[in-house]
């Protein structure tokens, strides 16, 4: 038997399921106790009771997105591969894109490093104010030495491991993203006031770890009353509840000399 918190009773559930078996649940008959899934729903006819938590790379891209129009580029590069997660990365910075700035043009890297070097040309044939990485570490890696200095680039943590040693991360210079606090706000106060896990993680576990942390205080703001009236300043980001999702502002960071290093929000 699994004894909860006396916050969380066996009328309140908190699970972790597919993003299928979320949708499931949430649109089933069961008894409508609060359920938070730690996946995304999806629809419009969603119970009351129903709320959805996640870690998206989707939502990192669309934030990506944002960050760089706010800084007044308007004409992206997209550089992505075949791969599944790069193609759902580049499809969600790409609508995001096209609703605030509009222009944009593809290139796609076939994974192999040696072929790297033709990213140089493909740019310059191109017109574009800045670059987008939808891609994994290892691509990433094998690409970002040949975009120009000239141009800004952005990616996302499919692109980064922020507990990468500094010669593993040098080679992305430069790179703009978006970062749990958890891993470039040691400073902030609900960092400070969890443990790091016992034992050393992947990045990949130590995300779930914080993930967690957050999911743990959203289902106590739920059993506790409204969540629309509260925001979270989680050590995900910034918490709030936007329909039936709880959406994360995650802080501004850059690589700079293989170290990943805070930005200031933007105002």
């Amino acid at each position: 038997m699994r004894i909860l918190p006396p916050e969380l009773t066996l009328d309140n559930r908190l699970g972790g399921f597919t993003r299928d078996g979320a949708q499931t649940l949430a649109t089933s008959d069961c008894a409508r106790q609060p359920v938070l899934a730690l996946n995304e729903l999806r629809g419009p006819d969603l119970p009351q009771s129903a709320y959805s938590f996640s870690l998206s790379l989707d939502n990192e891209a669309r934030q990506v997105a944002n960050v760089a129009v706010g800084d007044g580029w308007r004409s992206a590069i997209v550089i992505g591969s075949n791969t599944p997660l790069s193609r759902r990365v580049q499809e969600a910075f790409e609508r995001e894109w096209t609703r605030a700035a509009g222009e944009l043009r593809r290139i796609t890297f076939s994974g192999n490093p040696d072929e790297a070097p033709l990213i140089r040309e493909k740019i310059a044939n191109l017109r574009g104010d800045m670059v987008f990485l939808a891609l994994d570490q290892a691509e990433a890696r094998a690409v970002r030495p040949y975009v120009s200095g000239m141009l800004p680039v952005f990616g996302t943590t499919l692109s980064i491991n922020p507990r990468a040693e500094s010669i593993v991360n040098v080679d992305l210079q430069g790179v703009r993203y978006v970062e749990m606090p958890w891993f470039v706000q040691p400073d902030h106060p609900a960092v400070m006031a969890y443990p790091p896990p016992k034992t050393q993680l992947s990045v990949e576990h130590e995300r779930l770890y914080a993930f967690g942390i957050d999911a743990f205080r959203l289902a106590l703001l739920i059993t506790r009353g409204d969540p629309r009236k509260s925001v979270l300043d989680g050590v995900t980001g910034r918490i709030g509840l936007e329909e039936r999702h709880f959406s994360r502002t995650m802080s501004p960071a850059e690589v700079d000399g293989g170290r990943i290093i805070p930005l200031r929000p933007q105002s």
